[in-house]
């Protein structure tokens, strides 16, 4: 009967711990998601996008790391209503009203340096170190969704070879502004031709430039251009936004999922910290063991 009782109380801690993983996990995504997307919104009401020169790294950094505090804050509330509800709360949470949150004045400092660490550190590895990621999309630029892209030869128009390239990069990947794999593909210059050379007329005399030409192009401060998988809405929008000289900006997921993998990550790491880190710290001993430093 003894047996019994505690193999039922090791299925109970069991069951409790994979809830209690579950729950840090997908708080942390949720919060950390939504936090994204309000953050795309406030960028469309700003005219802040990814690639703009007005503080866009200084604002992608905040709303990075925003979205991890959000991510984190929402992970400890669903680990101190998971303590209160199995009668262990910890003197960091408290009751309002029947129910647990984080208390912010008992914050532990190791907790927000481990949290920011990872959160950061998964969000830039997942978006390839562009933070601005996590804005809106200027069409007018290099898109928040570009993953490949060809070299273009001037203004000239996409190869039949880039053609290809870019209608399977359009299918796998999506636009490289919004994300949509929807309707046909459009080699997108970037930078556009009328700003890389000034004015369309420009651009149009430079198709089919001799090797000379394109030197002289390179000296007078031409910059190199990159065809980029469009679609045809961004196209259109983008030839407005050029057309006027008006900042543009879509929206995307590629953020918001980069966002939610790093809030679960967030929470996920909340669990078993103190294990990774001893690991950490005797891989580190071991290794300066053999170097002998």
């Amino acid at each position: 009967m003894g047996r019994g009782r505690a193999h039922g109380e090791a299925s109970t801690a069991t069951r409790r711990e994979v809830a209690r993983g579950a729950i840090a996990t997908a708080s942390g995504a949720t919060a950390m998601a939504s936090t994204a997307v309000v953050t795309q919104v406030v960028g469309l009401v700003l005219g802040v996008g990814c690639g703009s020169a007005m503080g866009a790294g200084t604002a992608a950094a905040a709303a990075v790391g925003g979205a991890v505090f959000a991510g984190a804050a929402a992970r400890a509330s669903a680990e101190a209503w998971m303590e209160r509800t199995n009668g262990r709360a910890r003197t960091r949470s408290r009751t309002s009203g029947g129910g647990a949150r984080w208390d912010v004045a008992n914050v532990d400092e190791g907790d927000v340096a481990r949290d920011a660490g990872v959160g950061v550190a998964t969000f830039a590895a997942l978006s390839r170190g562009n933070l601005g990621r996590l804005l809106p999309s200027d069409v007018s630029r290099v898109g928040a969704n570009a993953t490949r892209s060809a070299p273009a030869r001037g203004s000239d128009y996409a190869s039949e070879a880039q053609k290809r390239a870019l209608r399977r990069w359009f299918k796998k990947f999506g636009c490289h502004h919004c994300g949509s794999t929807r309707g046909k593909v459009i080699g997108d210059h970037m930078p556009p031709n009328k700003l890389a050379f000034g004015s369309g007329a420009r651009a149009a005399a430079n198709r089919g430039a001799s090797l000379p030409r394109r030197v002289f192009n390179f000296v007078r401060g031409v910059p190199l251009q990159r065809f980029y998988p469009q679609c045809e809405a961004c196209s259109a929008l983008q030839s407005a936004a050029v057309r006027s000289g008006a900042t543009k900006l879509v929206v995307h997921s590629v953020g918001v999922r980069c966002a939610a993998l790093a809030g679960a990550a967030v929470g996920a790491s909340a669990l078993h910290f103190d294990e990774m880190k001893i690991f950490v710290e005797r891989a580190c001993e071991r290794a300066r063991g053999l170097l002998r430093v």
